[in-house]
């Protein structure tokens, strides 16, 4: 039975049974600040047990799409080693919210095993909690299972909770398929896999431990889609599927390299390729792009990890883009966002891999110099493991891997204090210091929560306001209200004028007014947030904590929104879906928006795509002014997201939508995009639009920032002041003369740079060292020559701080020309605190000067690098005497 097969009987059989079919839930959890990737199917469902009257269907269905990447869950190290463990699974799973208990779901769940899917029940043993007599009961009296099959088990393995703290949480009873491994007895676990997890929430424990029975006792159950085909595919392992298998078979390995590999090793690198091209592309479809920081990052290691092994297989190009078909035609039919988001993911893939290929080389070239050092520990240090992360964009745990392929270990516990200490230094160097945010975050989000389990709502009324008015205010009612630990609150009002922050689009601010025993008080509003269900807008009210007698519930307020800051941002809000569709009018449809920032003085657009040409740009910027000064009307409709994307409207596909109700903003002849941000009336105002920068943010996606209207008028007139006084300094009569004037500056810089250039040619090859001293470096034991310059032999232009500390160009050309007249040593070339190391690679065998750099600065402290021929840096202390050499042994 193929994985398809099992997917659709598994929702058909539960929907025939009452349940609601949802579609998967995002791998980057919406709604839980505490996960970095959905990691279980139910985690969705997540708030529904803990408040069950919530939840808006009592029997739900599903396929959740899951990672185990990166954080506390994390299974990366093990993929393609073992048989079971992946970054990317799916996971079938059947919940209820009080609709039924365990009697229910045990005989569901029999019945799907052995009638749907075949399984014999003498394959079969079940797990039940050892103080859990009713489902103990329920399998031998109601199923008829032989009691032999039934284990009892203690609360380590068969009692789930919620984490380790206070919440729902219940006995379970797992179901098992015998193996057969003839290694084991009937009686060893070691020969029954586990396959399906029942869990019967019935409890909620308390914060001191005890566990009181629940009101509304919850199932939650979880099947694993890969280890289940497995079993109905006879495979002892899950890559031997028809999962994999579609995408393993078309891996085209260099058969030279496959010859010197174990046939396990060339299985190993196969599988991991397989497995990662899977996570990556799920992760790149919900907007997850490489970076260096958080879920980015979890990325970026993957892609990686699967470029090792495809070098190791041979393969020097781009192995996942390449095989995005296989994956395609495997699972476009259930997820159609991977063939929806096909181009976009493709680019993103072979950008990632193409820049690791660049620097794999020279990364592994370090590692191969570092084992053939024979150290007696066999470790690869913190400091090369951190150059290896910083420099060659090596994640440490690849370096680990290939270090453990070659017998060695990593110093991680050194790596994590230099990584440490360099992060210290680079807040320090931050001027904007650190967040302090943190604390009211907390209050705010558990605010949210329980606003949310309490089904407080608000209903938007934002979207009838005219942009253009220049003031706005709404009579409402509140809500709900909530006292802060810094002095402010939060408040629900209903109806709402303010627009909470979303899509992109900041929030609205303004004031909430009260008038209460004939006294007007007024509290600014300081952004807005919604529940995270959309149900309602959360109000930050700076300075009305301890007003709670101001806002009962019921109490009438007035909501004045700021219509400035409206304006600005429906005038950027409107540019922003002006800018999309010009960028795929001059780009193509493979342009795919990867995130937005509207704010009422400027925008931000990310997007996929290779850099735009200077051409390009302009070209954009004249499409989205033309239809700025169309001044079309925007139309605004309501439909079915089936509906709007027959129209061809774009979506964002970060973002999920109501299927039965979304809103679509149609700028006539030009765009059409679902968005619930406020827009202008009109797209008049857009104009005139600059587009101020165009640049990567990370592997295949570009940022634009720009800015539309009143605030690019207002950009250029700076502009015009900044080229007037440029006009002024380079003493041209006009802008128009600024060109030519420019132009001779860059003629005499260039002329002074030749002068500087010829200067350095001949001293280099007449300065005179003060001092001389023959040594070796590295543990070659290399033959050097150290030559140390006086401080006065700097060039004639340098500046005054090049006189005291010395001349970096200068001994870097001193020490190109000794390692080129005098090539059968390596030659260090010192002034002041410059440094330079310069040797002949063919006639000094084994040698690299940036390796015999780092050892010298292992006695004299400093820090640089450079190529194999010549290194440069800069020492701590200024060295211009042979005496100060005496700690080179």
């Amino acid at each position: 039975m193929s994985a398809s097969e099992i997917r659709e009987r598994y929702t058909k059989f539960f929907v025939d049974n009452g349940h609601t079919l949802l579609a998967s839930s995002d791998i980057v959890p919406k709604s839980d600040s505490t996960l970095l990737f959905t990691n279980a199917g139910m985690v969705p469902f997540k708030q529904f047990f803990l408040n069950p009257v919530s939840a808006p269907y009592k029997m739900v269905t599903s396929v959740q799409k899951c990672v185990r990447a990166g954080g506390k869950h994390n299974d990366l190290d093990q993929v393609g080693y073992t048989p079971r463990h992946h970054t990317f699974f799916e996971m079938l799973g059947n919940f209820s919210f009080g609709a039924y208990g365990k009697r229910d779901i045990i005989h569901m769940a029999w019945r799907f095993v052995t009638k749907e899917l075949g399984m014999p029940p003498s394959m079969l043993r079940v797990t039940v909690l050892k103080s859990d007599d009713e489902s103990y009961d329920i399998w031998k009296n109601e199923v008829g299972l032989d009691p032999k099959r039934i284990v009892r088990c203690g609360p380590e393995d068969n009692f789930w909770s919620m984490g380790n703290g206070e919440g729902p949480c219940g006995p379970s009873s797992e179901i098992f398929w015998d193996t057969q491994d003839p290694r084991y007895s009937e009686a060893d676990d070691e020969r029954w896999l586990e396959f399906w997890n029942l869990v019967f929430m019935q409890y909620h424990r308390t914060a001191d431990g005890e566990l009181k029975p629940l009101s509304t006792p919850c199932i939650d159950t979880g099947m694993g889609l890969e280890r289940v085909a497995s079993i109905l595919q006879g495979k002892k392992n899950n890559f031997d599927t028809d999962i994999f298998q579609s995408i393993i078979g078309n891996i085209k390995h260099n058969e030279t390299f496959a010859a010197a590999l174990p046939p396990d090793t060339l299985l190993t690198y196969k599988r991991i390729i397989a497995d990662h091209l899977r996570a990556s592309v799920f992760l790149i479809a919900e907007g997850v792009y490489p970076n260096n920081n958080g879920r980015g990052y979890v990325l970026r290691r993957i892609i990686r990890r699967a470029v090792r092994a495809g070098k190791l297989l041979g393969i020097d190009a781009a192995v996942l883009s390449g095989l995005y078909p296989s994956l395609e035609s495997a699972m476009g039919a259930a997820y159609p966002e991977v063939v929806e988001r096909r181009k976009a993911i493709i680019a993103v893939l072979e950008s990632e891999e193409k820049a690791f290929l660049k620097t794999l080389d020279k990364g592994m070239s370090l590692l191969e110099d570092i084992f053939a050092s024979r150290s007696d520990d066999r470790m690869v240090s913190g400091r090369d493991a951190f150059l290896l992360y910083d420099t060659h964009g090596f994640p440490v745990d690849l370096t680990e891997i290939i270090a453990r392929d070659h017998g060695w270990s990593v110093d991680i516990a050194s790596f994590d204090q230099i990584q440490r200490e360099s992060r210290e230094r680079n807040r320090t160097s931050w001027k904007g210091g650190p967040s302090k945010k943190d604390a009211i975050a907390g209050e705010i989000e558990a605010a949210c929560l329980e606003w949310q389990d309490a089904s407080v709502q608000s209903h938007f009324c934002g979207y009838s306001i005219d942009p253009e008015l220049k003031q706005a205010s709404v009579t409402a009612k509140v809500a709900a209200f909530k006292e802060l630990s810094n002095g402010d609150a939060l408040a629900v009002i209903d109806p709402c004028p303010f627009y909470a922050t979303g899509g992109g689009q900041q929030a609205d601010t303004g004031m909430v007014t009260v008038t209460r025993d004939n006294s007007t008080r007024q509290f600014a509003v300081k952004t807005a947030v919604s529940l995270p269900n959309g149900k309602a807008t959360v109000l930050h009210l700076t300075g009305a904590g301890g007003r709670h007698a101001l806002f009962d519930a019921g109490q009438e307020v007035t909501g004045t929104v700021d219509m400035e800051r409206r304006y600005g941002n429906a005038v950027h809000h409107t540019a922003t879906h002006l800018l999309n569709s010009a960028l795929r009018t001059v780009v193509g449809d493979s342009v795919m928006q990867a995130g937005s920032l509207v704010q009422p003085d400027s925008l931000r657009f990310d997007f996929t795509s290779a850099p735009l040409t200077s051409l390009q740009l302009g070209k954009v910027e004249e499409l989205v002014n033309n239809a700025a000064l169309e001044n079309a009307g925007l139309r605004v409709h309501q439909m079915s997201l089936e509906q709007a994307k027959a129209q061809g409207a774009v979506a964002m596909f970060t973002e999920k939508y109501d299927a039965d109700n979304v809103r679509v903003v149609e700028v006539p002849g030009v765009s059409m995009e679902l968005c619930g941000g406020t827009h202008l009336r009109t797209t008049r105002a857009v104009f005139p639009f600059h587009i101020i920068s165009e640049s990567s943010i990370g592997s295949g996606t570009r940022r634009i920032e720009a800015v539309a209207g009143l605030s690019a008028a207002r950009w250029l007139q700076r502009q015009l002041g900044y080229a007037r006084t440029t006009a002024q300094m380079l003493e041209a009569k006009s802008l128009d003369g600024m060109g030519k004037k420019a132009k001779q500056l860059v003629e005499k810089n260039k002329a002074l740079k030749d002068e500087a250039g010829a200067w350095l040619q001949t001293a280099a090859v007449n300065v005179e060292a003060i001092a001389t001293r023959a040594t070796t470096l590295g543990k070659k034991n290399v033959p050097t020559a150290i030559h140390v310059l006086p401080l006065l032999a700097c060039s004639p232009i340098s500046a005054k701080s090049a006189q005291q500390s010395g001349d970096a160009r200068l001994v870097a050309e001193r020490a190109r020309f000794l390692r080129d007249t005098q090539p059968h040593s390596a030659h260090v070339v010192i002034q002041g605190c410059a440094v330079a190391l310069g040797v002949d690679t063919e006639r000094v065998s084994g040698a690299k000067a940036g390796e015999l750099l780092r050892e010298l600065f292992a006695m004299l402290p400093g820090k640089g690098g450079g190529q194999d021929a010549l290194a440069q840096g800069k020492l701590t202390t200024a060295v211009t005497a042979l005496d100060q050499l005496t700690c080179i042994s």
